[in-house]
């Protein structure tokens, strides 16, 4: 997409994710003090250890969230999806950039400076609620992570990372090999040899450096038979 209207950007934020759920007074409130940025693959949003600053809303596009215990190196724990929002840490601390976010392709996000959001919790107490709630979404996704690295079987780690970040059937989800193994803790033969029996059984389709997932819940119902079981 080598271009997108605010219209669309705004549309499309609101549709998934924390937005969706925030009252229509919060939504105006934030998206007028909101900017449209573009990112290309490969740029840095932001890194670990980087100054305070604002939340980023991801309208379109892939993006790679790496992060670490402290004085440990930053690894992939993440693929955004489309209306997932973070950076509300250095809102809520005070304090520097607790992860760091990298545009895998093409990349569309909306940006709420720190200053904003700042004066929208001083006029509109109940604004910093709102933005503490991102918090918690980031929390629920943590516990899905753990919970998925804990099945025993590959094929289920596998099938729960990419049940977890493809969001609608039909969507390819830019992640290479060399990436999925790292959010499943396997290695990139493990992984080549579990896509090709996901393609066989029609669960998913491979491009270059790209899985288009056809049948999530198959992919659900395969991964979850690890914890029945």
């Amino acid at each position: 997409m080598s271009d997108m209207s605010r219209t669309t950007a705004e549309r499309l934020i609101c549709e998934r994710g924390w937005l969706s759920h925030m009252p229509e007074p919060f939504r105006v409130r934030l998206l007028q003090n909101a900017q449209l940025l573009k990112y290309e693959p490969g740029q840095i949003i932001f890194r670990t250890g980087g100054p305070p600053g604002g939340i980023y809303g991801l309208v379109a596009g892939t993006v790679i969230v790496n992060t670490a215990p402290l004085d440990s190196t930053p690894r992939l724990i993440h693929i955004a999806l489309p209306g997932g929002w973070t950076g509300e840490d250095c809102f809520l601390t005070g304090h520097q950039r607790r992860i760091e976010l990298v545009a895998q392709d093409e990349t569309w996000v909306m940006h709420v400076p720190i200053k904003a959001m700042e004066q929208m919790s001083a006029a509109n107490p109940n604004d910093m609620r709102a933005f503490g709630v991102i918090s918690i979404i980031a929390s629920d996704s943590l516990l899905r992570i753990v919970h998925d690295l804990q099945k025993n079987t590959v094929s289920s780690r596998i099938a729960s990372a990419l049940h977890r970040i493809s969001w609608t059937a039909d969507a390819p989800v830019s992640v290479s090999q060399e990436n999925l193994s790292l959010l499943t803790n396997t290695s990139r033969k493990q992984v080549n040899s579990v896509i090709q029996q996901f393609v066989e059984q029609g669960w998913v389709e491979t491009g270059y450096r790209s899985i288009t997932v056809t049948n999530p819940a198959a992919l659900r119902q395969h991964a979850e038979k690890d914890v029945t079981e």
